[in-house]
């Protein structure tokens, strides 16, 4: 499946979707349930999806990608699961953009969580403020 992101076209694997079985999938609310465990005592705050710059990846990397932990596949499969079952999954870390930007906010952890939600039908992600590791001095 393909969708948008403002100007940003995300590909979703159709695959992945009906494995975690989403076709019939009716959200219920505006967000996913949160995990406030997981905000490690940060205040958890709800944005519009529409609120954040889409991300911005080199060319050829998609949204969608593996880490150490686990495959893109069991991760994106893992948190629609999770939607459907209305468990509770950690927030999304963004920070403020910079005053001037057409967006309110910039995602720095949680693309998995954030462009699930967005294909989900979510019009809202739960937030922590985090940092973003691309402002650290090298």
């Amino acid at each position: 499946m393909k969708f948008f992101h403002h100007n940003l076209e995300i590909e979703l694997d159709d695959k992945w979707w009906t494995e975690a079985g989403m076709e019939d999938f009716v959200k219920k609310s505006k967000a996913y349930r949160v995990d406030l465990d997981a905000a490690l005592g940060r205040t958890v705050f709800e944005i519009r999806i529409d609120e954040v710059r889409p991300l911005k990846r080199h060319p050829g990397v998609g949204i969608f990608n593996d880490n150490i932990e686990a495959s893109a596949k069991s991760r994106v499969v893992s948190i629609l699961r999770g939607f459907i079952a209305n468990t509770v999954i950690p927030p999304v870390e963004v920070i403020p953009e910079s005053s001037g930007s057409d967006f309110n906010y910039k995602l720095v952890a949680g693309a998995h969580r954030f462009y699930c939600s967005l294909a989900a039908g979510f019009t809202h992600v739960p937030a922590v403020e985090g940092f973003d590791i691309n402002t650290l001095d090298q």
